[in-house]
């Protein structure tokens, strides 16, 4: 009697790799930060949050000749948060369509040239092999002015109160998420300016998705729009956003 060969399974589809860049006002930067990302990802998508220079231009000169390079606009600025849910829900409806897997990844990463894009694979693979639903990369904030790095350890102390799972550095916008997970917190999502970041931090753990935020990145450039007053809307929603995972029952913290 003689055994016979198993048969290989199906092997299994990598997940396909999607990066989102928001952009605002960033003609100086953004070519170089899209030029260098795009070897790293499978598709590439850029909101124009209604610039006023000419990033719009060099976006679509950029793309024009780029196979999965993708360009979403508003006539008028939003706020990051604003484009963060246009991109995403786009992604969550081809999720839908079966055009997408739960399975793949998300980066966001920002136009300004901010975060150190020589992570990004290292990030990826540790997403992978850990079987992580979202890694928020923790910024190496020791280059930026004491009171930035006092106010998001505050903010991001807020955070963790309310997410019920340590967060280091909630305002980090250098992330990966699996798209089934980042479509799920879509729904509990509201966002206003810059409380995106924060908002699906806290949502993501409230939710009970395994979630890192502990591995440090250099930061290569100091750059922040952000405000006194900006923080003060972080530290509003952070609570609400608990609250509406908490209501509908969801939370499994």
């Amino acid at each position: 009697m003689t055994d016979e060969a198993a048969e290989p399974g199906p092997e299994a589809r990598a997940p396909r790799r999607i990066a989102v860049v928001p952009a605002y006002n960033e003609a100086t930067t953004v070519e170089a930060v899209l030029e260098r990302l795009y070897g790293f990802v499978d598709e590439l998508v850029v909101v124009d949050d209604g610039s006023t220079d000419d990033t719009r231009a060099i976006v679509q000169g950029w793309a024009t000749d780029r196979d999965g390079a993708q360009l979403l606009t508003f006539d008028r600025n939003q706020g990051m948060s604003a484009a963060y849910h246009l991109a995403f829900s786009r992604l969550r409806d081809r999720l839908a369509r079966g055009e997408l897997d739960e399975s793949d990844l998300v980066y966001t990463v920002d136009a300004d040239g901010q975060h150190e894009l020589s992570s990004l694979e290292a990030l990826a693979d540790l997403t992978i092999e850990e079987h992580l639903d979202a890694l928020l990369a923790r910024r190496d904030l020791s280059g930026y002015p004491i009171h930035k790095r006092v106010g998001n350890g505050v903010v991001s102390a807020w955070a963790s109160l309310w997410a019920g799972g340590r967060l280091h550095d909630v305002e980090s916008g250098y992330r990966i998420f699996r798209l089934g997970a980042l479509a799920d917190a879509l729904d509990y999502y509201r966002g206003y300016k810059y409380s995106e970041t924060v908002e699906v931090a806290v949502i993501l753990h409230r939710l009970g998705y395994r979630v890192r935020n502990d591995v440090v990145v250099p930061v290569p450039l100091y750059r922040s729009r952000t405000r006194m007053v900006d923080a003060v809307i972080d530290l509003a929603v952070i609570p609400r956003a608990a609250w509406r995972v908490r209501s509908r029952g969801r939370s499994l913290s």
